[in-house]
């Protein structure tokens, strides 16, 4: 497990250094959508809700997420004055418990359910927020624009979420379909990774005034708000539950906001989402690597 893990990250390289040499695949832009959605169909297939088990703190992490988007934002634009860091910022920080947090903590031997808890706590108020929010970091503030947000999340949260509810009650077999078919699920992430660097090539092609620097910057923005998130979700419990706390703020579901940051924002502010998956899939790989050293050690 470790080993996969660790090759996890190095492999988001291969479908982003294909994209940016293949400007022309932002012609597949229209697919995202569909592939996001195939995915969070798995995720919604595989959860279970006896798992659930509310705590005050499920509120105060959410309330901690939504602050940290709007502070990224915030400091990223008084900082650089750069309105694209500054969204990259936003949508990195505002991104919410990704559903493989739960699968890490039960490598972890953690508290399962609470970050199950967290994963439909915090992306159900990301949807409720995101389109006021939204408004504000892209300078509409119409009720149009939020109107078409608000369908967008809608589209990709309650037909992806209601479908797999359907399916396990008329087939509870369904449930085992996400682990038969994890390598499928990567393929998906790794095709939306590759259309959306094609995408970023494609802007710089046409916008050759912008220099390519801005991805590295996104990047180490992005490092920072990680680092950020899993040290201030280790502070929000009491310390049985710190490290639970601490993986449902640090570990995000980038599979969404990537696509409202291409969709509203542009490839640019996506990257910063991106650059987040390979920083928490690093940190992952390096907990399950202690994990197994100690279990090594004790035997």
């Amino acid at each position: 497990m470790t080993w996969k893990t660790l090759l996890r990250p190095a492999m988001i390289f291969l479908p982003l250094g294909l994209g940016l040499f293949f400007p022309q695949a932002v012609n597949l832009n229209f697919l995202i959508r569909y592939l996001l959605m195939a995915m969070l169909f798995m995720v919604f297939l595989k959860l279970n809700l006896k798992d659930l088990k509310f705590r005050i703190s499920h509120g105060i992490l959410l309330a901690v997420n939504l602050a940290v988007g709007i502070a990224a934002y915030w400091l990223t634009r008084t900082l650089t004055r750069n309105e694209t860091l500054a969204q990259a910022a936003f949508f990195t920080g505002i991104t919410p418990t990704a559903a493989a947090a739960s699968v890490v903590m039960g490598f972890l031997r953690g508290n399962v359910g609470y970050v199950i808890t967290s994963f439909l706590v915090t992306n159900a108020g990301m949807a409720l927020f995101m389109p006021f929010l939204l408004g504000w970091v892209c300078g509409n503030t119409s009720f149009d624009f939020m109107l078409r947000v608000a369908n967008t999340l809608v589209f990709l949260l309650l037909i992806p979420g209601g479908s797999a509810f359907v399916v396990r009650k008329i087939h509870p077999a369904a449930q085992e379909w996400p682990k038969k078919l994890a390598t499928a699920s990567f393929g998906l992430w790794s095709a939306c990774l590759f259309i959306i660097a094609a995408s970023a090539a494609a802007f710089f092609r046409n916008n050759p005034d912008i220099s390519p620097w801005i991805i590295l910057e996104t990047a180490m923005i992005s490092l920072v708000i990680c680092i950020a998130s899993f040290g201030i979700g280790a502070l929000l419990e009491r310390k049985r539950l710190r490290r639970e706390s601490s993986q449902s703020l640090g570990q995000k579901n980038t599979t969404l906001t990537i696509y409202l940051a291409l969709v509203y924002a542009g490839p640019l502010a996506a990257m910063g989402v991106i650059s987040y998956v390979l920083w928490h899939n690093s940190y992952n790989a390096i907990q399950l690597f202690l994990v197994d050293n100690r279990k090594k050690k004790k035997h």
